[in-house]
């Protein structure tokens, strides 16, 4: 597991989150399945500060399609 510390906007405030995960996929998906986050502006992954940076990280798309999965066990 890897430590990503994520900027993002909830409630139109920008906000701190970190999360623990394997893969920068995954920390991207655990925002989206977050509704009170409505964008990611940047991730860091804090072992070796790679850093990824969203112009346009509006998640309503992901989400929509995130929704058209049936099980969790295919994410």
């Amino acid at each position: 597991m890897d430590e990503y510390n994520l900027e993002v906007i909830i409630d139109g405030h920008k906000e701190k989150i970190k999360t623990y995960t394997s893969s920068i996929e995954h920390a991207v998906d655990v925002m989206v399945s977050l509704k009170e986050v409505v964008s990611i502006l940047t991730i860091v992954r804090t072992k070796d500060n790679k850093t990824w940076k969203f112009d346009k990280g509006e998640l309503d798309y992901l989400r929509e399609i995130r929704g058209l999965i049936d099980s969790e066990v295919a994410i």
